[in-house]
């Protein structure tokens, strides 16, 4: 292996630039199940994967006016309603310039509170699909879903 390889390799260990993943989910209603599509693209070489998973997280963002000094402020808290990691794939090895594709269906509870925007109060989804391996681990990035009651 050439001193330029060595370079690449440790270059995708820190950055997690070993495999593109993204994360295909559509808009739809919290008490449907939910389909997910998780497509990874591996770059060179292959991929030691410990698992392959998904984030969900509801999070709650309320708006309080609040007097002040200044006069009135606007004051945010965020809460997490929910939030749950869901393995995907157990360990394996994604070969070098291969694309993967894995699919999942996703049921929320009963009770789960659906997006909502209004003025003093939003709560929202997302999700974020990752690769657990050695180094920094590749991911989606969140993808925000609208999913109504």
């Amino acid at each position: 292996m050439g001193i330029f390889n060595k370079l690449k390799k440790a270059a995708n260990f820190l950055t997690g630039g070993g495999a593109e993943v993204e994360l295909n989910i559509a808009d739809g209603n919290i008490t449907d199940p939910i389909n997910a599509q998780i497509n990874i693209k591996v770059g060179e070489g292959e991929l030691n994967v410990q698992n392959i998973y998904m984030l969900l997280k509801c999070t709650e963002i309320t708006k309080t006016v609040v007097e002040s000094e200044d006069g009135e402020e606007i004051e945010e808290n965020e809460n997490f309603i929910y939030d749950e990691k869901i393995e995907i794939a157990g360990n394996q090895v994604l070969e070098s310039e291969k694309e993967y594709l894995f699919t999942k269906e996703i049921n929320l509870p009963e009770d789960a509170e659906g997006s909502l925007v209004e003025d003093n109060r939003e709560v929202s989804w997302e999700f974020q699909a990752g690769i657990d391996i050695k180094g920094n681990d590749p991911d989606s990035g969140w993808i925000k879903v609208n999913l109504i009651k």
